[in-house]
This record gives structure tokens, sequence and C-alpha cells, in this order.
């Protein structure tokens, strides 16, 4: 069984759509079939900077939305987009605080001039503003994760965001243990960055509840929109249940770091 609730929703796998912003060589019709195909999936969207018209169109498909708010300079805008998020018919909403100093793409910073690094009682104020369950993506440390609960936040996302914002940060398979181990008692853990069935059982022997996908989505809607989203969600899922089923775990709850084995020229990390 890989079923599991995630933000009082009911989905059939642990494999989600981490934080994706429209693709420039995506129309909107693409865009949406790609939303529509995680529903599809019996899985969840998590939407980055969209327009209201495509915010708006990938509600309406039905599948299960998260947005996630950059972390901009101007708070009102903020504020905005989180209180559109609830206004429109999310199931939670976030920020990414691996943004705080812009993007980081090819030895060059971006988007600078709008992002900007928030205090932590600004992030607690904008947290209590709104009913939706809140998320703060990109944590890499304990530290930061504890300030995560503390301001609030109801789940974390552990993620260096592609290395999009900082190219050695820590891979964020290896914060994990660590940052699950801290917190994973008092608020959901979540990770992203995967590519396989057997990447999402192994984060979540080390503690994640849930594993998001990016790239191999985007490639699956080039290749066959909805269907082709669906069908690589299904294979993800697949693969997880077959090594469940080698090792034993009836449910996601039985996965646990003791069916982990490092090799011994390896030093464990967790």
């Amino acid at each position: 069984d890989t079923s599991l609730t995630l933000f009082g929703v009911k989905m059939k796998t642990p494999a989600f759509c981490s934080a994706m912003s429209k693709p420039e060589f995506f129309s909107d019709e693409e865009m949406i079939d790609l939303v529509r195909g995680m529903g599809n999936a019996g899985s969840m969207m998590t939407l980055g900077v969209v327009d209201s018209e495509l915010f708006q169109s990938a509600i309406d498909t039905g599948t299960p939305v998260v947005k996630m708010v950059k972390p901009y300079q101007d708070t009102n805008l903020i504020y905005k987009e989180v209180n559109e998020a609830e206004r429109r018919g999310c199931v939670a909403v976030g920020t990414d605080i691996d943004h705080f100093y812009g993007t980081y793409r090819d030895g060059r910073p971006g988007r600078t001039e709008n992002l900007a690094p928030k205090h932590s009682d600004e992030l607690r104020q904008v947290i209590a503003s709104t009913k939706l369950p809140f998320i703060i993506k990109g944590v890499l440390s304990v530290e930061d994760a504890r300030k995560a609960v503390e301001m609030g936040a109801v789940a974390v996302v552990v993620s260096n965001h592609g290395w999009g914002a900082f190219d050695f940060g820590v891979p964020a398979v290896v914060a994990l243990p660590k940052v699950a181990k801290a917190i994973g008692e008092q608020t959901t853990v979540l990770v992203d960055g995967l590519r396989t069935g057997n990447d999402v059982f192994k984060v979540l022997a080390l503690g994640a509840e849930g594993a998001g996908f990016a790239n191999a989505i985007v490639m699956a809607a080039s290749a066959g929109g909805a269907e082709g989203v669906q069908q690589f969600i299904g294979f993800i899922t697949a693969e997880l249940e077959r090594t469940m089923a080698i090792c034993g775990c009836p449910r996601l709850a039985a996965i646990d770091r003791s069916l982990l084995v490092v090799s011994p020229e390896i030093k464990p990390w967790w």
C-alpha cells in the first residue's frame, strides 16, 4: 500500500511534483496537461511562479495544488500571493528560503532585484495570516528545520533547489536524516530532487514522508502530455511497490532505516 495523506489529501503515492514554474518552452496548455497528469496519477502538484489565469486553470483541473511563494523583497506581495492561494482553493502554501539571495545559474546570480532574505518574525506573521498548512522549502540544516517548526510551519521540504541557488549546497539526501531525526515527530518532512522509485524508498527509510520530482516530470509531459505524466508517476510507484514487497513492507510506515545497508567503504552519514 503506497497511499498516504498529505495536507488533508489522500494520495495514491508519496511521489509528488516539486515546486514548478511554467517552463519557458511550455505553452499554457502543456503546463495544464502536466498538472492534470499529476491529478490523474493520484498525486499532488506544487506550483511556483505562474500568472493568475494559469493558476486558476491548474486549480480547475481538480488536481490538489500547493502554491510556493517566492521570498519577495516586498513582503506585501508575499501576503498577496498567500491570500490568493487560499482564495483559489490550494491545499497548502509555502515559501522557498533557498531563494533569499536570488537564483544562481551558470555562474551568475539572478532575480536579486526582487528577492530578499526575510526575518523569522516576518515569516511567522505570514504563516499566521493564513488558514492553509504552511511549508518551508529549502531546509538543509537542523537549525533551519527547528526554526521552521518554531515559526509554525506544518511541513518542510529538504531541498537544495537543484543547486539553483547555491552551486555547492549539500545534497538533500545527505541533509535529510538529521533533519528528519530532529523534527520528524513534530512536522511533516518532505524531500525533492529524486529520479527513481528506489530513490523514494531510500528517502522514506531516511525519514521523509513524501518525495518530489521535477525534471523527469517535465520530460514526461513533453513526451506524452497528461498521459505521459500519469505513466511516469505510475512507473515510479510500481518500482516503489516492488521494492517494498521485496523488503517485506506492506505499507509506507513499515519502511525504516534498518532496511538500508551501506558499503563498508562508505561512512554512513546518518
